[in-house]
């Protein structure tokens, strides 16, 4: 067993598919030792399980070579689209491609927008559009979520939008049109918290949970009940047992056997799981829990006697049979981590006096047992969970097991009592997770732990759940320690560090010192509403345990710079604002101007400046910053244009410099030969959205680059890059720290 997820995560771990031959290599060598065969097969199996479907999920993924392509295609909405805006984002299966092009006909999947407000699409329409399409490929962040390996996944083969929408039939009578039915009808009658609620759990939408409700979730440990996941359909599946054992008792008095009673009940309440899975959406989560859920099922149809740790197994097998890549997901992680955990509870036959005794220990023994992966995995400790958990997860199953009977007769005329009081009590449900959350607090925010704390922490949890007297059991707390007390690895004296995220068509930029941390421009927003923020700076900062940012600089108004503020002042405080041009919506900022303003934190020189080109555009007046230590230097111009390049020359003396991030995204606008020759960069950073429409970095720019002499570093190309500006300057790409087979680029 063990074996074989090993095989499978060996894969998982590689930069690429080629690799997998060293292992196979490796489990042929090993199985010639006997005593290693049977694990050199599994491991084997594993390997071979994973390259296979890898190779074949990547065989259907929209090469580069296609990027922008316009092709005509036929599809299905297969999901509920989400609405922001103008926007409507959906994922069409494809049904027909008008190419003979092989690898645009072996598309499969796509996930599309739709600029428009009419028609507003449905699931389950079929269409005849026109797309321009991109190939799957996501933002790369240190921390972030892996958008590539999740399309993969998804067996989502490209993305794009819609260009022109030629035709589009309503969806026949289906799974996808009631799915998109009871969505439609849960936004017309409810409330909208009850209505995004609701969504969440019946349907498994969860785009239309505010990012404060998010918040409150996680930082209350109860994220897991919106999510539909293996409590859910468990509870489902108690229904049919519970429904089975009602009618037990009719049946057998006309004759029905005790056996066929019985099996008739796991059969109805593996019917009732399966089609809760479905409405839900069938998303990766949804398809791990059902599997878990038929195995255990499975096992009380044989009417032999099945341990549960053996069912657990099975369970894990078939997962990942039909998802290798489930092993580094963090949720079956967690899924499966719960659930062994458990199964040891229920072996160690403890008896406990009552109801709340018994669920204390329950809850008690996951939150300490949880602990060391939440930790590892979210960089967050929830110590209010165990107490929210005891009113929150009684009530959600709760109403989960009575929306069969409740939703249809909310749904129908005259049922507004019902739908009241049902809105008032779901939005209720929220305001006590908050109240709970404000009045006692119990969060703890901790920088990514090291792998020694990792370590101690798992062994104060192996510890902590072995059937010992509470006096023997309470040391193993010490072993927590290391892991609650660490503190994020920062610079040294006189040295600095440096994000520069990748985040599409804008530019962000993470400075670290000793002293403190400068955020120059968060990124860019988006049109439909919400920004790259919080996907592509946010999780590093969380990362770090950040709660303030000491200076932030927004070089200058433009959307793609200033586009994150409203999440950043969300989720953390800042100290000091200075902008180049007025922000809307900022109260407290200085303005960048001619005479330099400069900062000395533990010897590293900070100096932003403006320079008047006598142009009035946003771009001229951006704020320039540059960060040195004597040894390494990095220059930010905005988007400043060649005519203040010149002035900059002129007026200031900054050259040379380590690191240059090209101006204005590398548009022909900037980066003159001039400043290039006066600032002599060793490397020049381009932070530009992959296949960007605006053509950058421009031909000539890049070719004047590569005159000059400097390294080219691309974010689209490379992800975020990373820099330490210490006696040496070092520099590194995302992409390449944390590369996998899947890892576009």
């Amino acid at each position: 067993m063990i074996a074989y997820l090993v095989g499978l995560l060996a894969v998982a771990m590689l930069p690429g598919l080629n690799g997998v031959w060293l292992l196979l290599l490796a489990g042929a060598l090993a199985s010639a030792v006997k005593p290693a065969r049977q694990q050199a097969f599994l491991f084997t199996a594993g390997v071979l399980l994973a390259s296979i479907w890898g190779a074949w999920q990547l065989d259907h993924r929209l090469p580069d070579a296609y990027a922008r392509s316009d092709l005509s295609l036929s599809g299905t909405l297969i999901s509920i689209p989400a609405t922001a805006g103008r926007r409507q984002t959906f994922v069409l299966k494809v049904d027909s491609v008008a190419s003979s092009e092989p690898a645009l006909a072996r598309l499969r999947r796509v996930k599309l927008s739709y600029y428009d407000v009419a028609p507003v699409l449905q699931a389950g329409d079929r269409i005849d559009v026109v797309v321009r399409l991109f190939p799957p490929r996501g933002l790369s962040n240190p921390h972030a979520f892996d958008l590539e390996k999740r399309n993969l996944m998804a067996s989502i083969d490209g993305r794009g939008y819609i260009l022109d929408l030629n035709r589009r039939d309503e969806a026949p009578p289906g799974l996808l049109s009631f799915r998109q039915y009871l969505s439609n009808q849960l936004d017309q009658r409810f409330s909208a918290v009850a209505s995004a609620t609701l969504g969440a759990l019946v349907l498994g939408d969860r785009s239309r949970l505010t990012d404060d409700q998010w918040r409150l979730i996680s930082e209350t440990g109860t994220a897991h009940l919106m999510v539909v996941s293996g409590l859910h359909i468990a509870v489902i599946a108690g229904v049919g047992m519970l429904l089975s054992r009602a009618v037990g008792g009719l049946l057998l008095g006309c004759g029905v056997s005790s056996v066929q009673v019985r099996r008739g009940g796991l059969l109805l309440a593996a019917m009732l799981a399966i089609g809760y899975a479905l409405l839900s959406g069938m998303a990766i989560p949804v398809q791990r829990s059902l599997v878990m859920v038929l195995i255990f099922l499975a096992g009380e149809w044989a009417l032999r006697p099945v341990s549960g740790w053996l069912r657990w197994r099975c369970a894990l097998v078939a997962v990942t049979l039909v998802q290798p890549l489930a092993i580094t997901e963090p949720g079956a992680w967690l899924s499966f981590g719960a659930v062994a955990l458990l199964l040891w509870m229920l072996a160690q036959r403890q008896r406990l006096r009552g109801f709340l005794a018994t669920w204390c220990r329950v809850q008690g023994t996951l939150f300490i047992g949880m602990l060391p992966v939440t930790a590892a995995l979210f960089y967050q400790v929830g110590f209010l969970a165990p107490l929210a958990n005891l009113f929150a997860v009684p009530l959600i199953s709760l109403l989960v097991m009575l929306l069969p009977l409740l939703l249809p007769l909310a749904l129908i005329s005259g049922s507004e009592l019902l739908v009241h009081v049902m809105s008032v009590g779901i939005e209720q449900f929220w305001l006590a997770l908050a109240a709970a959350r404000d009045l006692v607090g119990l969060y703890l925010k901790i920088p990514a732990p090291g792998i020694l704390a990792v370590i101690l922490s798992f062994g104060a949890a192996l510890w902590w759940i072995q059937p010992l007297p509470f006096r023997w059991r309470w040391p193993a707390l010490i072993l927590l320690l290391p892991l609650l007390a660490s503190e994020p690895a920062g610079p040294e004296e006189g040295e600095f560090d440096v994000t520069l995220f990748d985040v599409g068509q804008g530019l962000a930029v993470l400075v670290e010192t000793r002293d403190g941390s400068l955020l120059y421009d968060t990124g860019p927003g988006y049109p439909g509403g919400g920004s790259a923020f919080p996907y592509a700076v946010a999780p590093e900062l969380r990362s770090k345990a950040m709660a303030e940012i000491d200076l932030l600089v927004l070089s200058h108004g433009d959307s793609d710079h200033t586009g994150g503020v409203d999440s950043l002042i969300e989720q953390m405080t800042v100290a000091e604002i200075i902008s180049g041009e007025r922000v809307v919506g900022l109260s407290s900022q200085k303005r960048c101007g001619e005479e330099a303003l400069t900062w000395n934190w533990s010897g590293v020189e900070i100096v932003a400046l403006q320079v008047h080109t006598g142009k009035a555009d946003s771009n001229a007046r951006s704020c320039v910053v540059r960060i040195s230590n004597g040894h390494c230097s990095l220059l930010l111009p905005g988007d400043l244009g060649k005519a203040g390049e010149r002035q900059l020359i002129r007026q200031q003396n900054l050259g040379p410099v380590t690191w240059l991030v090209a101006g204005h995204h590398g548009s022909a606008t900037s980066s003159s030969q001039l400043f290039l020759n006066r600032m002599s960069p060793q490397a020049v950073i381009f932070s530009r959205g992959s296949f960007n429409r605006f053509g950058h970095p421009a031909a000539d720019v890049v070719e004047r680059v590569r005159h000059s002499g400097a390294e080219i570093i691309d974010t689209a190309e490379e992800g975020a890059v990373l820099l330490h500006g210490g006696e040496a300057c070092e520099t590194s790409v995302w992409r390449n720290v944390k590369r996998r087979y899947w890892t576009a680029g």
